[in-house]
């Protein structure tokens, strides 16, 4: 089996690092090329040994990606095309006009989908809750069409991470959040319920790690709140989860929401909105505490609970370690791709 696998995303976030994942699992039978913008971190970040081929994958009329993926696909035979974002997808329906290969497409959010050509133009999608899964079956794909797997947790670079607690005692309770600072996030609700937060429990410390297009207006909002830390970007995301006390995130949409995951892998508790596939990723009332999105009364409660009680954070932790073993685990993620490129092949 030849495979091309196509991203037109240059950072490193949560649907990144999954593609990097996927690709250092071994897959003997199998031959694959990795289209990613050159120069991305995504790029940098694949192993050593992949076969890349620098496209940007800009989108339909990316004519000059169309053509070297075009290239690619006759000089290498290759049998099917799996597409790890929006423009990839689209990019990637262009370039196999009239080919001959079968089209994946991992769509990650729970965003309404529009459908049309490039939705019919799929195989099959990937996607990573029963929240993008019905975002999908309400935007006209047929739920034959449409996989469901979730995302898996790097357990090596877990075990591997020393917990950093960022020169906190162990007094503290750290609260951290690990997300892009855009506007699905809603780092706003997180941060005015922190302002309720801070108020009964002194001890506690809200750290914000990321970065995106809303991070300058979301320091200017935490401007007089005491006990914020943002730490921009940082690539030890394992290190702070296993130094944080309770890992929270305040999305309004969410496919899943990958550094839960991580967080209930390594026995932290979750405060967070049940947005989308949150509700997934948490168990809530057995390893972690979610609110309605938006609602930063609730999320501040449940902030507060976790924070003054301890004996409540170790069930939920231990409950989440014991349950994400079965649902995140790399071993089943990989062989559900692999057992998802064969049934396509085969049919």
């Amino acid at each position: 089996m030849n495979l091309l696998h196509l991203s037109s995303e240059k950072g490193l976030r949560g649907g990144e690092h999954q593609l990097v994942l996927l690709a250092r699992q071994p897959r003997p039978d199998m031959s694959e090329w990795y289209g990613i913008p050159p120069g991305s971190k995504l790029y940098s970040a694949l192993p050593a040994d992949a076969a890349r081929l620098p496209v940007r994958c800009r989108g339909l009329f990316d004519l000059a990606s169309v053509a070297r993926i075009k290239s690619l696909l006759g000089a290498e035979k290759i049998d099917l095309i799996h597409t790890h974002s929006n423009r990839a997808h689209k990019t990637a329906v262009a370039a196999k006009l009239g080919g001959r290969q079968r089209l994946v497409v991992s769509r990650r959010n729970a965003f309404k989908c529009r459908g049309g050509f490039a939705y019919r133009a799929v195989d099959q999608f990937i996607t990573v809750s029963k929240a993008g899964y019905q975002a999908l079956r309400e935007g006209g794909v047929a739920g034959d069409r449409i996989e469901i797997i979730h995302d898996a947790v790097d357990e090596a670079a877990l075990a591997a991470a020393r917990p950093e607690r960022l020169g906190l005692g162990d007094e503290v309770q750290i609260v951290l959040c690990v997300a892009a600072f855009t506007a699905e996030k809603d780092h706003a609700t997180l941060l005015r319920a922190w302002e309720t937060v801070q108020k009964t429990t002194p001890t506690a410390q809200l750290v914000l790690a990321g970065d995106g297009p809303q991070l300058a207006l979301m320091r200017r909002q935490a401007e007089g709140l005491a006990r914020v830390t943002f730490l921009g970007w940082r690539d030890d995301v394992a290190s702070l989860i296993k130094g944080a006390d309770i890992v929270t995130l305040a999305s309004r949409e969410e496919g899943l929401g990958s550094s839960l995951c991580t967080a209930q892998w390594a026995g932290r508790p979750v405060a967070a909105t049940a947005a989308g596939g949150i509700g997934e990723a948490v168990s809530d009332r057995q390893t972690g505490l979610l609110s309605p999105p938006g609602d930063s009364e609730a999320l501040a409660q449940n902030l507060a609970t976790l924070c003054r009680d301890p004996a409540m954070r170790r069930d939920f932790g231990e409950a989440a370690t014991r349950r994400a073993r079965g649902l995140f685990s790399l071993e089943t993620f990989n062989a559900r791709h692999v057992d998802l490129y064969r049934r396509l092949l085969d049919s």
